[in-house]
């Protein structure tokens, strides 16, 4: 303990006497921890999900990957609803089974009509509380989800309601799915969960609604599985083995059309504590990220680790000269190399733990902003958040300290003073070339690629999606009248046209139906829009061929559709021309017409490529209305104009309202990725800085005697700065001619991720090596003209 005591002071010492190496290696040591902090609170946040369920290891949820015709493969969060009952009572290795159909998604108030507020909500069972082991503030949870018409809320939602009464006994009418009695109020989990719901209805209710027609039939339909999910709770004692062949029998039993040339599906089993993480499921309810990306954050953070920790080695080499004779007094009295080596250690340990706490004041100073909700995970900085810190600090000090102090350990104390410049570590590459080959090429592969990502999610946020986004007011309809509130807010000054559709496009995840050319034909699942006539308009779309839906069409029965170029692929039909009038089947039910042809776009984000898409018109399921302004109109005064037209239909509700533009780019999550990519961006530079100006300030340490001997013989200064730099530049293009492959290498790879993508090109790769080359001959004129401009009789006195 003595020992490791005299080891801290010494390095206080060191610290003290060498304020510029200190501050710069805090500095960048602080910086790139910043960002591997923010990657720590980001993993723990994702692994916290779903750890206080109490049988993780025993519940699954199952997931649908379907194969369509043509070879796709779109893998389903979700799953039919039967499938539940069949591993029940069919296979004797279920405990238990939850259904979540996801259906309970609308506006829904009060019955006295005080207040009417959004519910993100679900249909379940009571398996549910035994299952996934929520807990009940208030009510039973043997009875809550039993009856029919009974609801329970989340503490918030029950809040936003009622306030402080109590929730239980109350009453929620819901316009499109009846009147509900709330039976009990959630207690907030002790973590996070992915699934995260305002409100849960008992799924008895489902069997009337769907009778009535307000619920297509699902709860018997193997053929959907868009808003539905299936958890199994295994037996004690049964492998997940068996759960795969009994879901591999129900496959067969079930998939009618598999061997056909007519695609398939099959039911996959997934461990309850894996979800979140998770793979890129479609329409999954989880809020979590995926591995892919989690990955992605945690290899940036890394990689910007690397880069500060190789300019503590460089910069502690730079100082090995000035210590040199301080190592070598020491093994002279008798020090042993791992001392020496503790030493060196402890040093680096102290310096990460000193950036630590710099690093924890950015991360403040980042959190005080109003972007760092973008950018900041959502998790307590609590004791065992400040303990992996620490831990991780204490790496980071190990990881950047160990190649100096084997260095400095390793030499006899005069092979220490004379040759350190000389050590080999790469064949006949000295320390010095190795340095700054290393140096240059990791900070150019960040630069790359971070520069990749960045103009990916800036193509992401500004590309043209083929549909108008600007100057488009986007209104919640709720519950008024679709056609009375448009004929009066086209009457508004300023309004050019309104339109109304069931969901904004760009939208991740959006509804669909089964569509078949005739009924002994294969179905072509299709994404679909709820629209009116006046929508292709107001979005600016291109009819190929046929016309949009005519004001005298019926909206109570369907008897048209206007499908996109995809579709008609997907439907063998040749040419836009021949698909109109063509007759379509609706899930198997109901028989339309093609109205027209729409020229593709992208309706969902660019990871996705473009699907078969169709507009159908239903007035009844008409969400939202979208307003088209005149550019030049006055903002303020229009929904100072539009404000009491909404609230004559809705007089105890709040005005709100969103510009398309904006939610889009909310709705793409880009806003957030892109400031993250920022922030790393100057991280990245200013690390590479750093480091560049320590590996100069070591090499010309190194020639100082070589320098000084030139301008005895008469060099000149401009001569000796391009001498200099002439080698500098030649280890620059060896490190250019490794760091470009592998940057273009590894930027391809995440652009594989999008369907429409940017071009690695020419321009990324050159611009990044010259970023680069710019900040190292800053560096090198700085530090260069230094040397050569000091006195050589200095330089030359002691040698």
């Amino acid at each position: 303990m003595l020992l490791f005591k005299r080891y801290v002071i010494i390095a206080f010492r060191n610290l003290r006497k060498q304020k510029l190496f200190a501050f710069i290696n805090i500095f960048g040591l602080a910086l790139s921890m910043a960002v591997c902090l923010l990657a720590l609170m980001s993993t723990r946040e994702q692994f916290s999900y779903d750890t206080f369920h109490p049988y993780p290891n025993r519940t699954y949820r199952i997931t649908s990957p379907v194969k369509t015709p043509d070879g796709r493969v779109f893998p389903l969060a979700g799953a039919p609803l039967p499938l539940a009952g069949s591993l029940l009572t069919d296979y004797g290795i279920a405990s238990q089974t939850v259904r979540l159909y996801t259906v309970l998604n609308e506006n829904a108030g009060i019955s006295t009509g005080k207040k009417d507020l959004y519910v993100r909500g679900a249909f379940s069972e009571p398996s549910f509380f035994k299952v996934f082991g929520f807990r009940l503030a208030a009510g039973n949870e043997q009875t809550a989800l039993a009856a029919p018409n009974s609801i329970i809320l989340s503490k918030a939602t029950a809040a936003r309601f009622f306030g402080t009464q109590n929730a239980v006994g109350q009453v929620l009418h819901f316009e499109q799915k009846g009147t509900y009695t709330v039976t009990g109020v959630l207690q907030d989990p002790p973590t996070k969960s992915h699934i995260d719901l305002d409100a849960i209805a008992s799924i008895s209710s489902v069997p009337l609604l769907e009778k009535s027609g307000l619920l297509p039939d699902r709860l018997d339909n193997w053929n959907n599985a868009n808003d539905s999910y299936v958890y199994v709770l295994l037996k004690p004692g049964v492998a997940a083995s068996k759960l795969e062949s009994a879901l591999s029998s129900i496959v067969k039993r079930y998939d009618k059309v598999e061997g056909q040339q007519s695609g398939s599906i099959a039911f996959v089993p997934q461990q309850l504590n894996h979800i979140t993480p998770s793979g890129d499921l479609y329409n999954d309810i989880n809020k979590g990220t995926t591995w892919g990306k989690l990955l992605a954050v945690i290899g940036v953070a890394f990689i910007i680790l690397l880069s500060a920790c190789f300019n503590y080695t460089n910069l502690s080499i730079v100082r090995s000269l000035y210590r040199a004779k301080e190592v070598g007094v020491r093994k002279v009295i008798g020090a042993q190399r791992y001392q020496i080596f503790i030493q060196f250690i402890t040093e680096s340990v102290l310096m990460a733990l000193l950036a630590l706490v710099f690093a924890l004041g950015l991360l403040w100073g980042v959190m005080q902003n109003d972007f760092s909700r973008e950018i900041v995970p959502d998790v307590p900085l609590d004791i065992v958040m400040i303990g992996w810190f620490v831990l991780f600090s204490v790496f980071t000090g190990l990881l950047a300290g160990v190649l100096p102090a084997w260095a400095l350990s390793s030499f006899q104390p005069v092979r220490v003073l004379k040759s350190m410049s000389e050590m080999k570590v790469l064949g006949a590459l000295s320390l010095r070339k190795s340095l700054i080959v290393a140096q240059f090429a990791l900070s150019m592969v960040v630069t790359i690629l971070v520069t990749t990502v960045y103009r990916q999610f800036d193509l992401k946020a500004t590309m043209d999606y083929g549909f108008r986004q600007k100057d488009i007011l986007n209104i919640p309809l709720e519950e008024g009248s679709y056609t009375l509130l448009k004929n009066r807010l086209q009457q508004v000054p300023g309004v050019e046209i309104v339109s109304g559709t069931s969901s904004f496009l760009g939208n991740k995840y959006g509804a669909s139906f089964e569509v078949k050319t005739d009924a002994a034909a294969t179905a072509v699942s299709m994404n679909y829009f709820m629209t009116d006539g006046d929508f292709i308009r107001n979005m600016g779309l291109k009819l190929l061929a046929g016309s949009t839906f005519p004001d005298n069409a019926n909206g109570e029965q369907e008897q048209y559709v206007i499908v996109n170029e995809s579709a008609l692929h997907a439907l063998h039909i040749k040419t836009a021309a021949a698909a109109i009038g063509q007759p379509l089947w609706l899930n198997d039910s109901t028989r339309v017409n093609i109205l027209g042809v729409l020229k593709d776009f992208n309706f969902q984000p660019i990871e996705r490529p473009i699907s078969p898409m169709a507009l159908r018109y239903h007035p009844a399921d008409i969400r939202l209305i979208q307003v088209g302004v005149n550019p030049a109109a006055n903002r303020e005064q229009l929904l100072a104009a539009i404000a009491p037209l909404w609230k004559e239909q809705h007089p105890m509700k709040t005005f709100t309202y969103g510009w398309f533009d904006q939610e889009l780019l909310k709705q793409i999550e880009v806003k957030g990725m892109l400031y993250t990519i920022s922030f790393l961006a100057f991280m990245t530079i200013v690390i590479a800085a750093l480091g560049l100006l320590g590996i100069v300030g070591y090499t010309t340490q190194t020639r100082r005697k070589e320098i000084s001997i030139r301008k005895v013989m008469g060099a000149g200064t401009r001569n000796l700065i391009m001498l200099l730099s002439r080698n500098y530049l030649k280890l620059i293009v060896i490190a250019g001619l490794i760091a470009l492959p592998l940057g273009f290498l590894g930027g391809n790879m995440f652009l594989q991720l999008f369907a429409y993508r940017v071009s690695l090109g020419i321009g990324t790769l050159l611009g990044s090596f010259l970023l680069l080359m710019g900040i190292a001959l800053l560096a090198i004129i700085s530090q260069t003209c230094t040397a050569v401009t000091t006195n050589p009789v200095n330089s030359l006195r002691n040698d």
